[in-house]
């Protein structure tokens, strides 16, 4: 009986873990917005494996919402500040509306 609860107290952590990452994910894939981009930037950590860059979005939606987004490096060269951008729900990133 004590391995039992062992093994389910080790698990439940990772269990939720895997959970809020699968809904924050998600949530960013499901949302849909048009905006401006007001500013970006690179923000920088020291892992393990040294230093590593995330590239930031700034962006205010029609509705007047100020949003912070992780972009990837294509998405980061492609767009700037004053750009019109426009996310379509189910994309990963916004992009400029044709």
């Amino acid at each position: 009986m004590s391995n039992t609860v062992v093994l389910l107290l080790s698990i439940f952590p990772l269990a939720m873990v895997l959970a809020m990452i699968a809904s924050q994910w998600g949530g960013e894939v499901n949302d849909a917005y048009s905006g401006e981009v007001t500013g970006r930037g690179v923000r920088t950590s020291t892992g393990t494996y040294g230093p590593t860059g995330h590239y930031v979005m700034h962006i205010r939606t029609d509705e007047g919402r100020e949003l912070t987004i992780k972009v990837n490096s294509r998405t980061y060269q492609s767009l700037g500040v004053g750009d019109r951008v426009v996310k379509a729900q189910g994309a990963r990133w916004p992009v400029r509306p044709e």
